[in-house]
């Protein structure tokens, strides 16, 4: 059984054990997410529709609810709030699939393999949380990175498209696959 409460995974990077954690997402939590978004180098990755703290938070009080279509939590690294991953969108009745997005703010842990097993284990939690078989993911054609990342996961990349003069790149992996594929 998976802890609600708090997830802890050790990974190696270049050799050295990292202490990398999942928990709960605060309000705290998204306050301090909606200030690092506001970075330009960030926001330009991270498509998003929220336009205020306040209806971030709103939207935050909404996944709290039963019932509710959208479940996430925070990335620490050795106690410190680096990012969040998180699933919306939820349908476990008809599709029974979920969308899957993340994001690191801490930039001096961009391209050192912590996205990859934090979502990983995320994605764990949720095939055992909710009644789904298959998580989607979007991302700019030109973010090798979030491709890299999902490709590691072993998502299939499905379809391109231009959404807004934006060239995207659209994802699925299925629960029977949770592990990282190897490195070619």
């Amino acid at each position: 059984m998976i802890g609600a409460e708090f997830i802890g995974l050790y990974i190696k990077i270049r050799g050295d054990s990292v202490n990398i954690s999942l928990k709960p997402r605060t309000r705290e939590h998204v306050t301090m997410y909606w200030d690092r978004i506001q970075d330009e180098e960030i926001s330009r990755w991270l498509p998003s529709g929220v336009e205020s703290l306040d209806q971030a938070l709103l939207l935050f009080e909404e996944t709290l609810k039963e019932g509710a279509s959208s479940y996430g939590r925070v990335v620490e690294y050795e106690g410190t709030y680096i990012g969040d991953v998180w699933c919306y969108g939820i349908d476990e009745q008809d599709e029974k699939m979920a969308m899957v997005s993340f994001v690191l703010f801490a930039k001096e842990w961009w391209g050192k393999g912590i996205a990859a097993p934090a979502i990983a284990r995320f994605l764990e939690e949720v095939f055992g949380k909710f009644a789904i078989d298959k998580v989607g993911a979007f991302t700019y054609a030109n973010n090798f990175r979030s491709i890299g990342v999902l490709k590691k996961l072993g998502f299939q990349e499905m379809e391109a498209f231009t959404e807004d003069g934006v060239d995207s790149l659209y994802f699925e992996k299925g629960k029977e696959s949770l592990t990282c594929q190897k490195e070619s």
